[in-house]
């Protein structure tokens, strides 16, 4: 008696204890949780997009987005200095603060336009309500990629390659006869 008395107890705590704090949670999920460009040509350009879904119980708030160097606070504000950040700029951009229904998503395209070859990364900061990691309340998702050369051939080279080729077609026509 006196067990099943204590098991009723632990049970009764565990649902006025736990119970609130689950009802209270906000689940937000980010995909993908980080983007590596790759190699990306001088002068152009590559886009990542990112979707930004509300998983319930209740909506979630996002109150900024904003492309950050470090993965700290304080977080740009994108209405006003964030939109672009070295290499990195956003191409669509939702007005914010948003709150998104169960099951709605909002998405963020991220671009990246190398100006010279080398390396380059940025975070992609997101502020929210978000109470369970991850991404949590405050994500700093980490957006990198490598700005290279294109080679493009001189004409020199071309006319070169050229008259080697009509060299070749003579030789062979000439063994032919």
């Amino acid at each position: 008696m006196k067990k099943r008395f204590m098991l009723i107890v632990v049970v009764f705590a565990f649902c006025l204890l736990v119970a609130p704090v689950w009802a209270d949670n906000y689940f937000l999920d980010v995909i993908p949780m980080g983007w590596d460009y790759g190699n990306v040509p001088v002068g152009t350009f590559s886009t990542a997009s990112f979707d930004l879904v509300s998983l319930g119980p209740t909506e979630v708030w996002i109150y900024t987005i904003g492309l950050t160097a470090n993965a700290t606070l304080p977080m740009p504000d994108a209405h006003s200095d964030g939109y672009t950040l070295g290499a990195f700029s956003f191409n669509t951009y939702p007005i914010l603060p948003i709150a998104l229904p169960v099951g709605e998503y909002i998405s963020v395209d991220v671009v990246f336009t190398p100006p010279s070859p080398g390396y380059y990364s940025v975070y992609l900061g997101i502020d929210s309500n978000d109470s369970v990691p991850p991404p949590g309340a405050l994500a700093f998702l980490l957006l990198e990629g490598y700005g290279i050369n294109v080679t493009v051939p001189e004409p020199t080279t071309l006319i070169l390659l050229g008259l080697g080729l009509i060299g070749l077609a003579g030789v062979r026509r000439k063994f032919q006869k």
